[in-house]
């Protein structure tokens, strides 16, 4: 299958737009009109013709931009088209939200009275009753075997930081759609408005019963880690937390790709991971799990290391026992120096080319940072790396939707350690040669991440 790629991405440019335009037949503007849009920076994806009126010619063009100062100055180039009538421009992001990116449907048509009475009351009365019996039956007879909860409570909304539960919602939704179009699950947003760990935790069990799995989303380190454990030991259903799960079975499945690329062998990389919170944890146990012998981690305050006081938590001070063998002390420099395998999800900017120069010859650099990586591809690619990667190559929503599915499927309790391996592993076998990940949108790629998920599990029991 083909790549993919968004628009976004090739172009370089985060936001779209849908411009509608009218043009006079007669003045024949239409390159012009595409000429202007190009000078002024923007760039084209669809153009459709929308419909022919006596002597106009109505547009609606796909616009790729940087921001909304950006899109005043495309829209004020166009124009000044002569013979062009701009009538509309169309924020696609906002638009695909408009009335939220997912709902609820029925899945049983009520076409009449009749149907109604056997799909609602008297008829499902016999189906509380059988429930009630024997709770069992209620994923044979409800909707919580295909049902997720997205749980956030808009601490940490990707790349915004501390927003809110409300103005998290649109991520959650667009979560939502992602379960379905990829993996055909029903995911529904659960917003819980508390920066109160314990009182997240209380109020996800007591909802839990209606959900056959919970990711917990978005949620600040590290109060995410004590929700995410709690939940788990409170829960006999799958609790992701998709900082930590989803992003470090995406590292090590880039890994086990760029060790093939490299000829390297995974107990020979030495590893510096930019970022101690959620992810960066999370990636180092895993690494660790799955053969890399050396994991340094360094924040803000620089290197983690057994004995430091500065910017600690108890999180950090046991991830610093558990890394980090020769106790180095320094900055995320340091801890970069003479190693082959960079991983960054930190904040954008903060890896120079001389950074990656000093790494081992032809390093691996996977600067994930959203939504500007530590340092840009093309940067990496200059300084040496023999492979490079940013967030968007590496995306989790490869992992997850698979993930939830094998687990759903196989009636799982939790998500182990050996489903994550083997969904990185299922993944790094689907890539094309001469590629780092397989393609996101090709439905065998979840797939295969389900049934590797649903072997483990039939292994583990």
């Amino acid at each position: 299958m083909a790549s993919q790629q968004a628009l976004h991405d090739r172009f370089g440019l985060p936001l779209a737009f849908s411009l509608s335009a009218v043009l006079d037949d007669q003045a024949d503007p239409l390159a012009r009109l595409l000429a202007a849009i190009s000078k002024a920076g923007g760039r084209l994806g669809h153009i459709q013709l929308v419909e022919q009126p006596q002597g106009k010619t109505v547009y609606d063009l796909q616009l790729f931009l940087r921001n909304d100062e950006h899109l005043q100055q495309v829209a004020a180039a166009c124009k000044a088209v002569s013979g062009v009538e701009v009538t509309k421009l169309t924020d696609l992001a906002m638009e695909s939200h408009r009335g939220g990116a997912c709902e609820m449907r029925s899945r049983t048509p009520i076409r009449s009275n009749t149907d109604l009475r056997v799909v609602y009351t008297p008829g499902v009365a016999r189906v509380c009753k059988a429930i009630q019996a024997d709770p069992a039956k209620a994923r044979q007879f409800t909707n919580i075997a295909n049902k997720v909860a997205i749980a956030t409570n808009g601490t940490a909304i990707l790349g915004l930081g501390d927003i809110g539960a409300l103005a998290g919602l649109p991520v959650m939704e667009g979560k939502a759609a992602i379960f379905w179009e990829f993996t055909g699950i029903s995911a529904e947003p659960v917003l819980i408005d508390t920066h109160d760990p314990k009182e997240f935790v209380n109020i996800m069990e007591k909802l839990a019963c209606g959900f056959g799995a919970i990711q917990i989303e978005d949620v600040a380190a590290p109060e995410c880690f004590y929700i995410t454990r709690e939940l788990d030991r409170r829960l006999k259903i799958p609790v992701f937390h998709d900082d930590q799960h989803g992003t470090a079975t995406i590292v090590l499945a880039g890994l086990y790709s760029a060790l093939k690329l490299t000829g390297r062998k995974i107990d020979q990389v030495r590893v510096a991971i930019s970022g101690a919170g959620a992810a960066g944890t999370a990636i180092a146990e895993l690494l660790q799990l799955a053969g890399v012998g050396d994991v340094v981690l360094a924040d803000r305050a620089g290197v983690l290391y057994r004995g430091r006081t500065e910017n600690m938590n108890p999180e950090k001070a046991a991830l610093a026992q558990r890394t980090n063998k020769d106790n180095i002390q320094g900055t995320l420099a340091d801890a970069m120096r003479g190693r082959e395998l960079f991983i960054g999800v930190s904040q954008a900017g903060i890896v120079s080319k001389d950074m990656v120069r000093a790494m081992a010859p032809k390093p691996i650099v996977f600067a994930l940072a959203n939504p500007v990586s530590e340092i840009p591809v093309a940067d990496a690619y200059a300084a040496g790396a023999a492979i490079a990667a940013d967030g968007r190559m590496m995306n989790n929503a490869l992992a997850y939707p698979g993930i939830f599915r094998g687990a759903l499927d196989s009636a799982a309790e939790s998500i182990t350690v050996e489903m994550m391996l083997a969904a990185a592993a299922a993944l790094a076998g689907l890539v094309p040669q001469g590629q780092l990940m397989p393609e996101m949108m090709d439905p065998a790629t979840h797939q295969a991440v389900a049934e590797a998920v649903k072997s483990a599990t039939a292994k583990k029991r």
